[in-house]
């Protein structure tokens, strides 16, 4: 509880409202668990990776690209 007269800026927080099985649900709280995570921070950091992963592939893929030169099409 702050002080007073000590003001506490207020932060927007926003909500992510993800849908999944009981099983599902259990498997994310016991992993968060193990790795010494909230659930948010275990989802949070499992997007973040995912989306790495994706921009690496699509730098990849677009690397591959470039280097066969121009596509030609009939």
């Amino acid at each position: 509880m702050p002080r007073k007269g000590v003001t506490v800026p207020r932060i927007k927080k926003a909500a992510l409202f993800v849908r999944c099985t009981e099983e599902e649900a259990e498997r994310v709280r016991r992993t968060a668990q193990a790795e010494r995570r909230t659930v948010s921070g275990f989802v949070l950091n499992a997007v973040f990776s995912r989306i790495a992963m994706r921009e690496r592939l699509l730098a990849e893929q677009e690397a591959e690209s470039k280097a066969k030169g121009p596509s030609r099409e009939p």
